[in-house]
């Protein structure tokens, strides 16, 4: 991966980590995509989300949902126009104080050394046991 579009997720995930939208959005296109393999049922939030402000919004959504309190992708991998990285987070869900430890797979689609889209996949028993335990 050219070390710039290295440095940029680098910089993306700092930005996550410090829910700065402002910064993390810099980042991405108008165009960007942003899906999530959850089904709708477990999460209202899930699902693709096309353009980068509908992106942005839904994070905001998750943060307000959701305090991050590690969020740590492992290296960096490439793969032809791929960048894949699992990510370990450690969350609570705000309303129920339920938390979720887990490690879901990021990958990135890179266009010209910027990220255009990325995919999250989520371990789905886990979550599904996870919602559960937050909607009591």
């Amino acid at each position: 991966m050219p070390g710039s579009a290295k440095a940029t997720l680098i910089d993306i995930y700092d930005a996550w980590r410090a829910h700065d939208l402002d910064w993390l959005g810099s980042y991405l296109p108008a165009d960007f995509s942003h899906s999530m393999n959850i089904p709708a049922e477990q999460l209202d939030l899930s699902g693709m989300r096309d353009g980068k402000l509908a992106a942005l919004n839904r994070l905001r959504e998750i943060f307000d949902s959701f305090d991050t309190q590690h969020l740590e992708p492992a290296a960096l991998t490439l793969c032809g126009d791929k960048a894949i990285a699992n990510v370990t987070t450690r969350c609570r869900h705000r309303s129920s104080g339920t938390w979720l430890c887990t490690t879901k797979k990021h990958v990135w689609r890179i266009e010209d050394g910027w990220p255009v889209e990325l995919s999250e996949f989520y371990d789905l028993d886990q979550f599904e046991v996870f919602m559960k335990k937050a909607r009591r």
